[in-house]
């Protein structure tokens, strides 16, 4: 074959269809892309098509509008002397199906071109092919979608448009109300193609699990290229959101029923020749079709990860099918196989709001089975959404590894980072008027970080019980204030090394220190700084000393605080329990009867408090902003940090209630 006098055609290369043209470009075949949809059209796929266009923009040899008469098409095409048409996403399957029969090329049957994106033909189509499909009707009006549901007095029932992707406007509902809202919400309503959905499928509710089975057909034989098992979670007002789909190498004692089905629904949609993306819905009665696309799965997942874990891509797959149909069948006759495991997982947040900053890159980044993600989108307009569809997850991660259970466990902690520590992952910007200097405990007069002069012995008690010290211990005090209780502790032996930002408190530890002729090390210096290694055997934090800056300088300082521990050496941080904070935040009124507000920020997670100060004589307001981690937050931050968790106690050391004023964690070097 001649490479340098015949092209291909990718229409709507967006979505995962991207990855073809680097691969096609190394084949050195030149790409014409066709546009099915006009570049003025006001619907998420625009941007989604301006985006991938630009970004692969040298890859094509030539760009061509899609929305012309197709003979116009065809004649432009021509020239260019394409021997194949392939459909990038979903939006081309029927534009490359009438081009491919236009220019007598091999593609898909077009009479079937339709039932293969409307999902109600769709069903009528593998119905008649005497395939199971679950029961289902079309509706454009809700008195006969009530009367439908009504006949079959059996919720949940799911509703969703005839014409979607990503779960865009799909809707499960639990009663007649729901349904009723779900129907309202979707009709008339324009869809991330920039269609008007003039009608709703109602479909039964399957109860089972949900799987993707990814082909590739060449002249009707089809060749499983990938098998992912998805899980989802759904809203408070029932939307179905996209938690994380897995690469599997099988479904157990389901696989070969799955697999046979399959084959059934490609067959009734006469799909022939290409990428299939089929999901199935595995239930008692055996598997049932939720849906199937004739195109590469979506997603954009990381070609190089499933690379790594299969051998190839079910791209590189489909290209051969296209290009060299003559040696499919003899190159990919052989098993289906997994040499890693891959699972990428879908972030989502229960809140919306503009972005302070994003440390679950940071955050995760560690885990050792993270291997890459995109955060892109979220970094660029600053701000996250609600997640309710796949559209509105805010980011993704890559999860890749040779141990599946190290993969579950760092699935596990992300899912559980999302329900209790969102912040960690996108840190919310505060209202306007919480907006503070971020170096505010610069600024705060010295007798407000400090506690009674005689409270010093008790704290020291509680810490040396708390981590077990015993004398000839290397104790790192940060910070440190003036040491009134870090010199309880170096009468009873331990060797303290004390730090804080506060030249004033250093010196008076110093004095106390020399005062009553006790070895100790002190100096000015901040706690993101630290620079330690293998130094000591135990950290203390105490007393409202830390959540001063961003979650991810947060996270840096307890790195750094790891570092500077010997192997398997203790940190004590001790602070305010926040429910507790939060049920008996009071306004402050001061002597002239102005009123301070204090406020629970649950956006930031942060207590803002003006506190009045006295700068060369002037009065003025500083906004203390300390961030109030949950006990699960801590939990979450000191093990993503490298710790292990011992025990949580209050300020007596009891174990911890939420009825206490203070909460103790101490944890081990990991």
């Amino acid at each position: 074959m001649d490479h340098l006098r015949k092209s291909v055609v990718i229409v709507d290369g967006y979505s995962t269809g991207m990855f073809y043209m680097p691969l096609l470009e190394k084949m050195k075949f030149p790409v014409i892309h066709v546009r099915s949809t006009s570049d003025s059209l006001d619907a998420f796929i625009t941007e989604v098509a301006d985006e991938s266009i630009k970004r692969n923009s040298a890859f094509y040899s030539a760009f061509i509008d899609g929305t012309q008469p197709i003979e116009r098409i065809c004649e432009q095409l021509k020239p260019f002397n394409p021997v194949a048409v392939i459909p990038g996403c979903e939006t081309g399957v029927e534009l490359a199906d009438n081009i491919a029969f236009s220019l007598s090329l091999p593609g898909n049957e077009i009479s079937y071109s339709h039932a293969r994106r409307d999902k109600y033909r769709m069903y009528e189509a593998v119905s008649e092919a005497g395939v199971r499909v679950l029961d289902y009707g079309l509706f454009d009006n809700l008195p006969e979608l009530q009367e439908w549901v009504k006949n079959r007095n059996k919720f949940p029932v799911v509703i969703k448009p005839v014409r979607s992707a990503g779960a865009d406007g799909l809707y499960i509902c639990h009663n007649m109300e729901e349904t009723a809202q779900a129907f309202s919400s979707v009709v008339d309503s324009i869809n991330m193609f920039g269609d008007r959905n003039i009608t709703v499928i109602a479909q039964e509710y399957a109860c089972g699990y949900e799987i993707v089975v990814n082909t590739v057909s060449c002249k009707g034989w089809h060749r499983i290229s990938d098998l992912w098992r998805y899980s989802k979670t759904e809203t408070f007002d029932g939307r179905s959101v996209y938690d994380g789909v897995e690469l599997v190498s099988d479904f157990g004692d389901d696989t070969d029923s799955v697999i046979q089905y399959t084959k059934s629904v490609l067959d009734a949609l006469k799909i022939t020749l290409g990428a299939a993306h089929t999901e199935i819905m595995v239930t008692s009665e055996g598997p049932v079709l939720i849906e199937c696309g004739a195109r590469p799965m979506g997603g954009s997942f990381s070609q190089d990860i499933i690379r790594s874990c299969l051998g190839y891509t079910q791209l590189e797959m489909s290209l051969d099918a296209y290009l060299y149909p003559d040696t499919f069948r003899e190159k990919w006759d052989y098993p289906y196989s997994l040499s890693r495991y891959a699972l990428f997982k879908f972030l989502s947040s229960i809140r919306k709001g503009a972005l302070d900053a994003v440390p679950g890159v940071t955050l995760l980044a560690g885990l050792p089975s993270v291997k890459g993600g995109d955060f892109l989108e979220c970094l660029e307009s600053g701000e996250v959404e609600r997640t309710v569809d796949l559209q509105t997850s805010p980011a993704k991660l890559y999860l890749c590894h040779e141990d599946i259970n190290t993969l579950y466990e760092d699935f596990n902690l992300i899912r559980e980072l999302e329900k209790e520590a969102q912040n960690l992952l996108f840190e919310m910007s505060p209202e306007k008027e919480f907006n503070r200097n971020p170096e505010w405990f610069l600024e705060l007069p010295d007798d407000l970080w400090l506690k009674p002069e005689e409270a010093g012995k008790a704290d020291a008690d509680t810490i040396w019980n708390a981590l077990g010290l015993h004398e000839g211990m290397d104790i790192l005090d940060c910070p440190c204030g003036d040491s009134r209780v870090g010199i309880h502790l170096a009468k009873r032996g331990a060797n303290i090394f004390g730090i804080d930002v506060n030249p004033r408190f250093i010196q008076k530890a110093r004095q106390r220190y020399a005062d009553e002729g006790l070895p100790g090390e002190f100096m000015v210096g901040d706690m993101r700084d630290l620079n330690y290694e293998n130094r000591f055997d135990a950290i203390i934090n105490w007393f409202n000393s830390f959540g001063y800056f961003d979650i991810e300088t947060d996270y840096y300082v307890l790195r750094l605080f790891r570092k500077s521990l010997r192997p398997g050496g203790l940190i004590l941080i001790e602070a305010p329990n926040r429910s507790n904070i939060i049920a008996n935040t009071r306004n402050i009124v001061q002597n002239d009867g102005h009123e301070l507000i204090r406020r629970w920020d649950e956006l930031t997670e942060r207590l803002y408090a003006p506190v009045e100060v006295d700068q060369d004589g002037r009065k003025t307001h500083v906004v203390i902003g300390t961030r109030m981690y949950s006990i699960a937050q801590y939990r979450l931050l000191l093990r993503l940090s490298g710790f292990e968790l011992l025990s949580v106690y209050d300020e007596c050391l009891n174990e911890f209630g939420d009825e206490a004023k203070r909460v103790i964690f101490v944890a081990k070097k990991s």
